[in-house]
Protein backbone atom coordinates (compact mmCIF):
# COMPACT_ATOMS: atom_id res chain seq x y z
CA UNK A 1 0.00 0.00 0.00
CA UNK A 2 1.37 3.25 -0.82
CA UNK A 3 1.58 6.54 1.22
CA UNK A 4 -0.59 9.44 0.46
CA UNK A 5 1.59 12.74 -0.60
CA UNK A 6 0.48 16.08 0.11
CA UNK A 7 -0.12 16.45 -3.64
CA UNK A 8 -3.13 14.28 -3.60
CA UNK A 9 -6.78 15.81 -2.92
CA UNK A 10 -7.49 13.38 -0.46
CA UNK A 11 -4.56 14.15 1.85
CA UNK A 12 -5.56 14.66 5.65
CA UNK A 13 -9.26 13.41 4.86
CA UNK A 14 -8.52 10.14 6.92
CA UNK A 15 -7.76 11.86 10.07
CA UNK A 16 -11.43 14.03 9.57
CA UNK A 17 -13.97 13.15 12.07
CA UNK A 18 -18.00 13.18 10.78
CA UNK A 19 -20.06 15.51 12.76
CA UNK A 20 -22.16 12.85 13.95
CA UNK A 21 -19.51 10.91 15.94
CA UNK A 22 -19.23 14.02 18.08
CA UNK A 23 -22.83 14.08 19.56
CA UNK A 24 -22.81 13.07 22.99
CA UNK A 25 -24.85 9.94 23.74
CA UNK A 26 -27.23 11.95 26.08
CA UNK A 27 -27.19 14.93 23.36
CA UNK A 28 -28.52 11.90 20.20
CA UNK A 29 -31.30 11.30 23.11
CA UNK A 30 -32.40 14.59 23.11
CA UNK A 31 -32.58 14.77 19.35
CA UNK A 32 -34.75 11.41 19.12
CA UNK A 33 -36.95 13.16 22.33
CA UNK A 34 -37.38 16.10 19.97
CA UNK A 35 -38.12 14.07 16.60
CA UNK A 36 -41.16 12.29 19.04
CA UNK A 37 -42.22 15.49 20.89
CA UNK A 38 -42.45 17.13 17.57
CA UNK A 39 -44.55 14.62 16.08
CA UNK A 40 -46.82 13.73 18.71
CA UNK A 41 -47.46 17.92 19.33
CA UNK A 42 -48.79 17.90 15.86
CA UNK A 43 -50.80 14.77 16.16
CA UNK A 44 -52.10 15.95 19.67
CA UNK A 45 -53.19 19.37 17.85
CA UNK A 46 -54.75 17.69 15.30
CA UNK A 47 -56.46 14.81 17.61
CA UNK A 48 -57.56 18.05 19.97
CA UNK A 49 -59.12 20.01 16.84
CA UNK A 50 -61.16 16.96 15.66
CA UNK A 51 -62.43 15.82 19.25
CA UNK A 52 -63.43 19.41 19.72
CA UNK A 53 -64.64 20.14 16.43
CA UNK A 54 -66.83 16.52 15.84
CA UNK A 55 -67.80 16.20 19.80
CA UNK A 56 -68.29 19.68 21.10
CA UNK A 57 -68.87 21.91 18.03
CA UNK A 58 -66.42 24.76 19.44
CA UNK A 59 -65.69 26.38 16.48
CA UNK A 60 -68.75 26.34 14.81
CA UNK A 61 -68.41 26.88 11.25
CA UNK A 62 -64.90 28.90 11.74
CA UNK A 63 -62.73 26.92 9.72
CA UNK A 64 -60.35 29.52 9.70
CA UNK A 65 -59.99 29.75 13.13
CA UNK A 66 -59.11 25.85 12.82
CA UNK A 67 -56.70 26.27 9.79
CA UNK A 68 -54.62 28.88 11.64
CA UNK A 69 -54.18 26.60 15.60
CA UNK A 70 -53.36 23.52 12.85
CA UNK A 71 -50.59 26.11 10.77
CA UNK A 72 -49.28 27.05 14.40
CA UNK A 73 -48.75 23.80 15.54
CA UNK A 74 -47.22 22.66 12.22
CA UNK A 75 -44.87 25.12 12.24
CA UNK A 76 -44.01 24.84 16.14
CA UNK A 77 -43.32 20.86 15.15
CA UNK A 78 -41.49 22.04 12.31
CA UNK A 79 -38.90 24.10 14.40
CA UNK A 80 -38.18 21.65 16.31
CA UNK A 81 -37.80 18.96 14.09
CA UNK A 82 -36.16 21.64 11.72
CA UNK A 83 -34.09 22.28 15.03
CA UNK A 84 -32.88 18.57 16.01
CA UNK A 85 -32.61 17.03 12.47
CA UNK A 86 -30.37 19.81 11.02
CA UNK A 87 -27.89 17.81 13.72
CA UNK A 88 -28.51 14.84 13.22
CA UNK A 89 -28.20 14.96 8.93
CA UNK A 90 -24.71 16.87 10.28
CA UNK A 91 -25.92 20.55 8.40
CA UNK A 92 -22.80 22.66 9.02
CA UNK A 93 -24.72 25.80 9.97
CA UNK A 94 -27.30 23.12 12.31
CA UNK A 95 -25.51 24.91 15.75
CA UNK A 96 -26.06 28.20 14.86
CA UNK A 97 -29.61 27.57 13.42
CA UNK A 98 -30.30 26.02 17.02
CA UNK A 99 -28.73 29.74 18.77
CA UNK A 100 -30.96 31.48 16.65
CA UNK A 101 -34.24 29.75 17.33
CA UNK A 102 -33.37 29.32 20.55
CA UNK A 103 -32.97 32.93 21.35
CA UNK A 104 -36.16 33.40 19.45
CA UNK A 105 -37.78 31.24 22.12
CA UNK A 106 -35.95 32.88 25.21
CA UNK A 107 -37.38 36.55 23.57
CA UNK A 108 -40.95 35.19 22.87
CA UNK A 109 -40.48 33.35 26.87
CA UNK A 110 -39.53 36.65 28.30
CA UNK A 111 -42.17 38.54 27.10
CA UNK A 112 -44.50 36.46 27.93
CA UNK A 113 -42.98 36.48 31.75
CA UNK A 114 -43.13 40.55 31.72
CA UNK A 115 -46.84 40.41 30.59
CA UNK A 116 -47.79 37.32 32.62
CA UNK A 117 -48.56 35.15 29.72
CA UNK A 118 -45.36 32.09 30.85
CA UNK A 119 -46.62 29.56 32.12
CA UNK A 120 -45.04 27.15 34.53
CA UNK A 121 -44.48 24.33 32.03
CA UNK A 122 -43.01 26.56 29.93
CA UNK A 123 -39.85 27.26 32.62
CA UNK A 124 -39.69 23.24 32.91
CA UNK A 125 -39.26 23.40 29.18
CA UNK A 126 -37.12 25.61 29.37
CA UNK A 127 -34.93 24.19 32.52
CA UNK A 128 -35.43 20.86 30.55
CA UNK A 129 -33.69 22.26 27.23
CA UNK A 130 -30.36 23.72 29.55
CA UNK A 131 -28.14 20.48 29.18
CA UNK A 132 -28.98 20.56 25.11
CA UNK A 133 -27.91 23.59 24.74
CA UNK A 134 -24.39 23.44 26.99
CA UNK A 135 -23.81 20.01 24.95
CA UNK A 136 -24.37 22.26 21.61
CA UNK A 137 -22.23 24.65 23.02
CA UNK A 138 -18.83 22.82 23.79
CA UNK A 139 -19.00 20.83 20.43
CA UNK A 140 -19.45 23.98 18.14
CA UNK A 141 -15.95 24.82 16.81
CA UNK A 142 -15.55 20.97 16.22
CA UNK A 143 -18.70 20.65 14.25
CA UNK A 144 -18.17 23.72 12.56
CA UNK A 145 -14.26 23.75 11.75
CA UNK A 146 -13.36 20.37 12.20
CA UNK A 147 -15.56 17.65 10.99
CA UNK A 148 -17.27 16.98 8.00
CA UNK A 149 -20.68 15.54 7.48
CA UNK A 150 -20.45 11.56 5.82
CA UNK A 151 -21.45 13.17 2.07
CA UNK A 152 -18.58 15.67 2.67
CA UNK A 153 -16.50 13.29 3.78
CA UNK A 154 -17.32 10.81 0.32
CA UNK A 155 -16.66 14.07 -1.85
CA UNK A 156 -13.50 14.59 -0.62
CA UNK A 157 -12.09 11.13 -0.70
CA UNK A 158 -13.64 10.68 -4.59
Amino acid sequence: MEQPTIFEDNFGTEFRIRRRSLLPVFLKVYIWIGFVVAVIFFLAILFALGFSQLILGAFGQNYLVMAGLVGMAALFSAIIFSMTASLWFEVKWAIRYNWIMGAIWLVMLGVGFFTGGTKMSQVNGLVLTIPYWIMIYKIQYRWEQEALSKRELKTKTN
